[in-house]
Parts: C-alpha cells; sequence; structure tokens
C-alpha cells in the first residue's frame, strides 16, 4: 500500500488477535492473504471479491474493501466511476453497521466516519479526485459528536468488563482523533491550493498533536515556501526522523540543510541522530541489575521478533534497548530477527524469516525468553508495559541452573569472523538438539515507518548457512562457523532486490535504503544450545568482536557452569 495509514484501523488489531489467540491460520485469513498478495490487478481485484462472497462475515471483508479500493487508485485510475461506486459502497455499508449498533445502544456514526477517513487518506495518497476526497475528509469530521463518541467509549469498556477511562483521558482520545481526521483534510486542501485554509487545519492539528508527522511534514513545506527557514526545520525534522515522511518533505529538510552548510549533505545524519536522542529518548530508565546470591552460570537469551515498518513494535523495541541497558549482554543475550511485517523491512534476511517459521510467528512484535515466547507491543509511551512483562523471566531464568556448558570463542579474520563453540555437561534427553551460532550488527542506522531509527542486536547470519543450526548428538560436542562478510552482504543484497522485485504482499514497492551493507567494527557472535521440539533454550553465550582487532580471539567464558 502506498499510505501508511491506509489499514492501520483494521489491519493491526487483527494481526494481534490471531498472533494471541492461535497458531493455525484461520480459513478466511489465509484466503485473504492469498487474494491480496495476487500480483496482476485486475485478478487480485477479482480474488478478493471471490474471498468476500466466500467469507460473507469475516472481520477482513473491510481490508478486502480498501485493498480493492488502492489497487484501482494505483493501477487502474482512469476508472473513475468504478472507483465512486466503490468508495460509496464501503460507506454505505459502514453507514448499515452503524444503523445496526444503534439499535441496542447509543446511537453511532463512528463506522461511517471511520470509513470516510479511509477513503479520503487513500484518495490523497493516490493524489487523485481531490475533490471528491476532501468531501470524504468533511464527512470523517461533521458528524462526530464529542458527548456521543464519549458515551460509546464508556459503554465499549463496561462490556468488557474493564474499568473505564477518566473523562480527561477520554477528551484527550476524541480531540486527538478529530485532529487526526482534520490533518487529513488540511493536506488535500492543501494540494487543491487552498493554502490559508490548509494551514489552518494542519496547526490546529499538530496543536493537539505534535506526533502527527503528516500534518507536520505539510506544515514544514509550506514554512518554507514562505521563507521561514526555522520553523520549516522545527516541522520537517520531527518528520523525517519519524520514518514515513513524504519524498518532497525529505527533499525540503535537505535543501535547507544544503543551503546552510555550503551545499553540501555531509553532517545531516549525524544531526539527526542527535535530534533523535533529543526528541525521543526511551521512556524506560532502567537501573543496573545486581546479581542476588542465587545467581547462577547462566546466559539467558532474548530472541524479538520485530518489524521496522510494525508501528506496536516500537514499543517491544525500546523495551528490549531497556533491558540491554539493565543486563549487561553476558548475562543477557538479546537477538532481533527483522521480518517484513507489516512492511517490508531492510534488515531482514532469508534465515530470518525461517527462523520466525520455527517459532510460528504469527505477527510482530514477537518475543521469546529461552525460547519461551509471547507476542504483544505498543506505541513508545506503551514500552514500559512490555518490559515489565518480561523482565522478572529475565531475573528468574539467571537464577536458574544452566543445562549445558558453552565457551564461544570469536576470531576476526581477513574476510569477517570465525567462530568456535564447545558444548559439555549437556543435562537434556531430547534428541533434538541443535547448537546455533549467529553472527549480529550491534546497531543499524535506519529510520523505519514505527520511528525507530538505530536497531540493536540485528542478525545478519546463521552459521551453517541456514537457520537450522547444528545437530547435537550426546552430551557436548564442538562446532565452528565461518562468515564472510562479503558474502553475507552479497546474500542480504540478492535477497533485497528479489524481495523488492516481487512486490510485498502483491504491491510493487521500493527499499529507501538496502541495509545489506555489514560494518566489519561493530560486530558480535552469540551462541546457544536449544532443544528444536520445545524450544527451550539450555544455555547461551556472547562474544563481542567491536573492539577486538583483525585475527584477535575474544571469548565468552560466562556461559560456563561450575
Amino acid at each position: 500500500m502506498t499510505a501508511r495509514t491506509l489499514m492501520a484501523a483494521l489491519a493491526v488489531p487483527l494481526a494481534f488477535a490471531m498472533a494471541q489467540t492461535a497458531r493455525e491460520t484461520p480459513p478466511d485469513q489465509s484466503a485473504y492473504q492469498a487474494a491480496s498478495r495476487t500480483a496482476d490487478p485486475a485478478q487480485k481485484i477479482a480474488a478478493l471479491e471471490k474471498f468476500q462472497q466466500d467469507f460473507p462475515k469475516s472481520n477482513y471483508g473491510q481490508m478486502a474493501d480498501s485493498t480493492i479500493l488502492s489497487t484501482l487508485l494505483k493501477s487502474m485510475p482512469d476508472e473513475k466511476a468504478r472507483i465512486g461506486k466503490l468508495a460509496t459502497a464501503i460507506y454505505r455499508s459502514a453507514a448499515a453497521r452503524d444503523k445496526e449498533v444503534s439499535r441496542s445502544g447509543v446511537a453511532t456514526t463512528r463506522n461511517r466516519e471511520s470509513a470516510a477517513q479511509r477513503i479520503a487518506e487513500q484518495f490523497l495518497s493516490a493524489n487523485l479526485y481531490l475533490k471528491d476526497a476532501e468531501g470524504w475528509a468533511r464527512r470523517s469530521i461533521d458528524p462526530m459528536r464529542r458527548n456521543v463518541w464519549l458515551s460509546e467509549q464508556r459503554e465499549a469498556a463496561a462490556k468488557r468488563q474493564q474499568p473505564i477511562p477518566p473523562q480527561e483521558e477520554l477528551v484527550k482520545r476524541f480531540n486527538e482523533l478529530r485532529a487526526a481526521r482534520q490533518g487529513v483534510l488540511g493536506r488535500i486542501e492543501w494540494k487543491l491550493g487552498r493554502e490559508a485554509d490548509a494551514r489552518k487545519l494542519l496547526e490546529g492539528a499538530y496543536a493537539v498533536n505534535a506526533g502527527n508527522v503528516e500534518a507536520a511534514a505539510a506544515l514544514g513545506e509550506i514554512a518554507r515556501k514562505d521563507g521561514d527557514d526555522a520553523k520549516a526545520l522545527d516541522y520537517l525534522i520531527p518528520a523525517r526522523l519519524s520514518g514515513h515522511a513524504p519524498k518532497s518533505a525529505n527533499e525540503a529538510l535537505e535543501s535547507l540543510y544544503s543551503k546552510t552548510h555550503n551545499g553540501s549533505l555531509a553532517g545531516l545524519e549525524t544531526m539527526l541522530d542527535g535530534e533523535y536522542r533529543k526528541r525521543f529518548p526511551n521512556p524506560i530508565h532502567a537501573e543496573a541489575y545486581q546479581p542476588d546470591a542465587k545467581r547462577s552460570g547462566r546466559v539467558v537469551l532474548g530472541e524479538v521478533f520485530t518489524g521496522s515498518g510494525c508501528p506496536p513494535c516500537a514499543g517491544a523495541d525500546l523495551a528490549f534497548d531497556a533491558a540491554m541497558e539493565r543486563f549487561p549482554h553476558a548475562d543477557f543475550a538479546v537477538v532481533m530477527y527483522h521480518q517484513h511485517i507489516p512492511r517490508p523491512d531492510p534488515m531482514t534476511t532469508l534465515e530470518t524469516t525461517a527462523r520466525a517459521k520455527f517459532y510460528e510467528v504469527r505477527g510482530v512484535p514477537t518475543f521469546a525468553i529461552d525460547g519461551k515466547d509471547t507476542v504483544g507491543g505498543g506505541s513508545r509511551e506503551m514500552a514500559k508495559d512490555v518490559y515489565d512483562r518480561f523482565v522478572k523471566d529475565v531475573e528468574q531464568d539467571l537464577d536458574s541452573p544452566a543445562e549445558a556448558r558453552v565457551r564461544l570463542t570469536a576470531e576476526r579474520t581477513a574476510a569477517g569472523v570465525h567462530a568456535a563453540v564447545a558444548v559439555e555437561g549437556v543435562k537434556s534427553d531430547s534428541k533434538e538438539l541443535r547448537v546455533q551460532i549467529l553472527l549480529v550488527e550491534k546497531e543499524i542506522r535506519y529510520n523505519g515507518e514505527n520511528g525507530i531509527r538505530f536497531h540493536p542486536m540485528v542478525v545478519r547470519a546463521f552459521g551453517g548457512g541456514s537457520a537450522d543450526g547444528y545437530q547435537l548428538a550426546g552430551d557436548g560436542g564442538n562446532f565452528e562457523a565461518s562468515f564472510d562478510l562479503d558474502a553475507v552482504s552479497k546474500a542480504i543484497h540478492q535477497h533485497l532486490d528479489e524481495y523488492e522485485a516481487k512486490g510485498h504482499r502483491g504491491e510493487s514497492f521500493q527499499f529507501s535504503e538496502k541495509k545489506y551493507q555489514i560494518d566489519p567494527n561493530d560486530l558480535a557472535v552469540v551462541a546457544f544450545v536449544q532443544d528444536a521440539k520445545s524450544r527451550h533454550v539450555l544455555q547461551a553465550a556472547w562474544a563481542d568482536l567491536a573492539a577486538a582487532p583483525a585475527h584477535t580471539t575474544t571469548e565468552s567464558g560466562t556461559g560456563m557452569l561450575p
């Protein structure tokens, strides 16, 4: 899809509901996914329409409508009558749902408001039929009544048997929702050339929610056009750091920066690094871990499945950032497996997607502590909730005896990295034990759509050339892995090229960056022993190569039992 928020209201809740309730993909979800991945536009629309006939009551029906509309706008933009007919049908269907709800509760217009907003956003994103887009945007705003909306929220909380949020919190949510819709209308008015109306709407939207990146980007471009460079930068910098500013806004920022730096962009990313840290600090302040008398020789493994284009992954990513501040790597070894979910992620590899299949990952973020996996994330503000969910498990595992001895040595070589793992004293009767040796890059800078700029412990390659690892027989063994960095980089580049050529879920796209280049001075190696059947991790080890000169050995002895 071309619009960042196109399906957010529908796709994210559904994805997480599926991930939390079942490992088996429901038939309607499988059918929808298969139809939406069809490459040919006409065939895709036909497949989605057939899906709707086969599953008339599916929750994915609304998503199918939006996908059909976006396909028409992108691939058949001249079919205005067909596009208008579908948009009207989507709106009428939403109005019918409102009437059904109103019969048994508070009179509502929320479904038709949301439908009108999505239609307006799709037209705006396609830059087509902007007069119609204006009408849809107004339909999303005009029916909004604060008292009705507040009553609906209270009633919904009561039905779920959840605490009713305070009045001030509900009012805040209403104002932010209305402001978001005003921002959409403001961007449409700007494209229609009505700058005064656009500025008023956009400034009002941004005043309510400074996180409205689209409004910030538009205001930045307006300020630049007006010659107010300082104000333009105030808007354009956070828009750029969000990871989903439009190309025109990024070009405006680069133009302003080069204007005051002798026509050069040198130093721009460093400046943005500082602005990111200043504007978007981690909301979690973790204290350093203090081992107690029960501390064992176990090194706990944290595995995180994430996506740079996944908004709810921001909370999980920041939670694990905080955990890595609390625990030394020699106590808590964290690795990040990037996925093309829900947007293409330029740090994804074939091995990281294979690892997701091993864990039967249905949605991101998913994370596992010593092989015990769970799902769930949220916004940056929800990072502390995610952190609290797993940090006690880490501390409990640190006090639990390790079930193997693992000695990891890692060496910088002329071609890349060589690692050796010695496993002894295995305390397991499983016949399906595997040894994994992972090459990780300790930090990659990339602004994804979820607004995270720095990505730690990104898995770049698996020892043995696949995510299957090495078979462990008996109570121990010796294993080696050599990582040719040029070959690893080439393999990642090839995967990204092929994924881009194939398209994402049936939609063509282009990576803004392909993060295939590897910094040889920012690497570490993680090794662990795992039961492939239960997924339980017996022991892990960590070796840091960042400061090690070539041909120097870094050894992790922290994984040793007494």
